[in-house]
């Protein structure tokens, strides 16, 4: 008996260290559960009555009657200023800087005394832009306004005028001057012995499909990228008795090309389609008149000679 009264003891403190240990979890939840409540807000902060609604809509809202807006009353009030006024003033402003970029520019510029020449006028328009050409080195190419020159420092072309253009230099504007030959009779005499035999009054390239895939290509870059041209024909001004003829062409880089649409060295171009080059202003007329012309039809003087040259241009204009 007394051996089981020894082995139940044991039990009963294993029993009462499990109940405290009990206690003990139970205490410490209710101590959490209180903890998280108070921070959580009260029940008569969350349990809010629901608001008031202004005019609540209804069902017939979608048929109700709405007053008509004065839309010319609010913008009598002009909340945000007079935006009319203002967008005028801008345009107007905006117009006359653009109007007055160029304007006059030339004024007061003297001659420039960079080592470069004008050699033609290809477009011009009464704003001042256009097209000119322009030899550095005896290399010429095509530039049109606010392209940069292919000097030292900061040149640009600034302005096409019929006999000149205006350099912006660094901020200082001058004057650059068709250059013209003294003469027609400047191009070298050929001796008797190596003149060369009388050349037909008209030389038609019409029928010829290589000269006319050249022609065409050529119009084509005259209206995509000028500058290009330079690489095939180089051009100079020729005055005879005092006034402008024309413009003497003479070959660029590929001299075969120059050849097979027809022309020789030292060729002077004195009308074009009607169009006569002895007034720079006409090269605009004649820029327009190319871009859809079918054909090009060239009045030249070749060692004294008048003659024609036509090639053919059908294909379309320019794109």
């Amino acid at each position: 008996m007394g051996a089981l009264n020894a082995m139940a003891q044991p039990r009963r403190a294993r029993r009462i260290r499990q109940v405290i240990l009990l206690l003990v979890v139970v205490w410490m939840l209710l101590s959490l559960t209180r903890l998280l409540w108070a921070l959580v807000p009260n029940a008569e902060n969350t349990n809010v009555a629901p608001p008031t609604v202004i005019n609540p809509l209804s069902a017939s809202s979608s048929r109700a009657i709405v007053a008509p807006v004065d839309i010319d009353r609010m913008v009598a009030w002009h909340l945000f200023g007079e935006a009319g006024a203002t967008a005028q003033a801008v345009i107007e402003a905006a117009t006359e800087v653009e109007t007055d970029s160029r304007e006059g520019i030339e004024d007061g510029a003297r001659e420039t005394s960079l080592q470069l020449k004008l050699r033609g006028i290809v477009a011009s328009t009464e704003d001042g832009l256009g097209y000119a050409i322009i030899e550095n080195a005896n290399q010429q190419a095509i530039y049109m306004v606010e392209d940069k020159l292919p000097v030292r420092g900061n040149v640009v072309l600034a302005k096409v005028m019929p006999r000149q253009v205006v350099l912006d230099n660094g901020g200082t504007y001058e004057l650059l001057v068709l250059f013209e030959e003294s003469t027609f009779s400047t191009a070298e005499p050929m001796s008797a012995q190596t003149a060369a035999p009388a050349v037909s009054e008209n030389i038609d390239k019409r029928g010829d499909d290589q000269a006319t895939r050249l022609a065409q290509s050529y119009r084509q870059r005259l209206y995509q990228n000028p500058q290009s041209l330079a690489e095939v024909v180089n051009v100079s001004a020729v005055r005879e008795n005092g006034a402008l003829l024309g413009y003497r062409v003479s070959p660029g880089k590929d001299q075969e090309q120059f050849a097979q649409l027809g022309f020789k060295m030292g060729d002077v171009v004195t009308s074009v389609n009607g169009v006569s080059l002895d007034n720079p202003t006409n090269t605009m007329v004649l820029f327009n008149d190319m871009r859809s012309a079918k054909e090009a039809v060239f009045e030249l003087k070749r060692d004294g000679q008048a003659l024609t040259l036509s090639v053919n241009l059908d294909g379309g204009g320019a794109q």
